[in-house]
């Protein structure tokens, strides 16, 4: 916030500046006044008045509330607002602390919105699989990060088809971080379909760990998206994977996952997807919409939709997931806790898609087979978005790469339409997800369905939070878990 220089010394009923704000009218008579480092009031329309026109010394409750939340700036807040920016984009000083690590692009299913272009399971190792040399190499990679901890997570592919690697990869991990005293988490991202006994001491033996998984839902939801390479649908033997790994791990210091992604086939299903969920001991819900990319692009007429239906969807979900808690069942719906830590909290969502600048390539890096690195995950088949090789790549060379400065600069959101949006504070750009849509990464005079989306789950939340006093106690409840 770019408050000058202030002069304290002019008379008492001007001692202040007005913070840089965006507004929202619900209605005439609820006016949303909202600044970039997350503060947040609500005004009637004879406050909004005195505070557009700088006359609200007129009014001096409305002054201290306008003070009390930073809206203003004063001599007695403005230490306290710019500790708000501060705790705000902390992230902008502790470096990468998420790192991607694919070992494989093989995988045995085929799902119908793969963004990472899988290959099927005969398709040459050599040229689709990492080995122990390229994931040592980057490994040291990753210890390079500024971040003093950080997680590393295997995707895919399945990277439960070169598993070796990724025994290899936590071990060799797990020494240097005893030697640098650091600490670092490891997850494990696999659709389950090859675990077995040795896959479950695996965990056992590498406790603390994070498993993550994907359930589309009810058998004939999944089964429509997730398929064996043969066309057989994968619902049964995941679902019962997740049994047995929930029954084996009892008693582990052990965190397991399922995501959703959504396509056309689910939006009949929220409440059944939903109940899928608790049914199986999860006590979180996500349902991520597609990303248009890999094979979702090319099969999107069949299974996409628009951000409309989408939200219809997702509305319908978080009110089915308000009722669950509101019969005294924990359940968190995470669209909705991820915007409600947004708005509530004084250091936002820590995650990466709701960072501003976003966390591609400060945030998280992407490492391929080869030891290519990208800027994200999104990003890992796009080779627009290589920043380099860990074999031949400076760790600086890296974050000073024209692509780097190029996302951070763009996802800042200062020089789009974003720069007017009342939601500014609250959301993300995704500079790859624009790239997809829009065929560049500077957006265009346009709203694309991610940006539609991010702004009605934004606006929905903030009417529970403000116009629902059971709602809001719900959400404050998620947000302090």
């Amino acid at each position: 916030m770019p408050v000058g220089r202030i002069d304290f010394e002019r008379k008492p009923e001007r001692e202040y500046l007005v913070n840089q704000y965006r507004v929202h009218k619900f209605d005439d008579k609820h006016v949303l006044i909202t600044t970039d480092n997350g503060a947040w009031v609500l005004l009637n329309s004879k406050e909004y008045g005195l505070f557009r026109t700088h006359k609200i010394e007129e009014d001096l409750n409305l002054y201290a509330i306008l003070k009390e939340n930073g809206i203003i700036v004063t001599k007695e807040n403005i230490d306290q607002v710019v500790e708000d920016y501060r705790k705000r984009y902390r992230f902008l000083f502790q470096g990468p602390d998420l790192h991607i690590m694919v070992p494989t692009f093989r995988c045995n299913l085929r799902c119908v919105y793969c963004h990472s272009f899988s290959k099927p399971l005969d398709a040459n190792a050599k040229e689709w699989d990492m080995d122990k040399e390229t994931a040592k190499a980057v490994v040291d990679f990753m210890f390079k990060t500024t971040a003093r901890d950080f997680g590393i997570e295997f995707q895919g592919g399945d990277c439960s088809f070169n598993f070796d690697v990724v025994k290899f990869a936590i071990d060799y991990a797990k020494s240097l971080a005893n030697k640098q005293k650091r600490k670092v988490s490891f997850s494990v991202v696999t659709n389950l379909t090859k675990a077995d006994d040795d896959f479950i001491k695996f965990l056992k033996d590498n406790i603390p760990i994070g498993l993550c998984t994907s359930l589309d839902g009810p058998k004939e939801v999944h089964d429509k998206n997730r398929r064996y390479l043969g066309g057989k649908g994968s619902y049964e033997d995941v679902v019962y994977w997740i049994k047995r790994i929930r029954e084996e791990m009892k008693g582990y210091d052990f965190k397991f996952h399922a995501l959703t992604t959504v396509t056309k086939h689910s939006l009949g299903y929220g409440k059944e997807i939903v109940d899928e969920f608790r049914n199986l001991g999860f006590h979180f819900f996500w349902p991520r919409f597609m990303n248009n990319l890999g094979f979702a692009e090319r099969t999107w007429g069949k299974i996409g939709y628009t951000a409309e239906e989408y939200l219809r969807f997702w509305n319908d979900i978080l009110e089915y997931v308000l009722k669950i808690n509101r019969s005294g069942e924990e359940f968190r719906e995470v669209w909705a806790f991820l915007v409600s830590s947004v708005i509530l909290g004084k250091e936002g969502a820590n995650m990466v898609d709701f960072r501003s600048p976003c966390g591609a390539g400060i945030g998280q890096l992407l490492y391929n087979n080869k030891g290519d690195i990208f800027t994200c995950d999104e990003a890992k088949v796009l080779d627009m978005f290589k920043l380099g090789n860990v074999k031949t790549s400076k760790y600086e060379d890296v974050f000073k790469s024209p692509t780097t400065t190029s996302m951070i600069d763009i996802s800042s959101k200062f020089c789009s339409l974003c720069d007017a949006c009342p939601w500014f504070a609250y959301c993300a750009l995704c500079p790859v997800n624009i790239y997809t849509s829009q065929g560049s990464i500077v957006p265009k005079l346009a709203e694309d369905m991610r940006c539609r989306i991010f702004k009605g789950m934004i606006k929905t939340i903030f009417e529970k939070i403000i116009f629902s006093e059971r709602d809001r106690d719900i959400l404050e409840k998620w947000v302090k878990i």
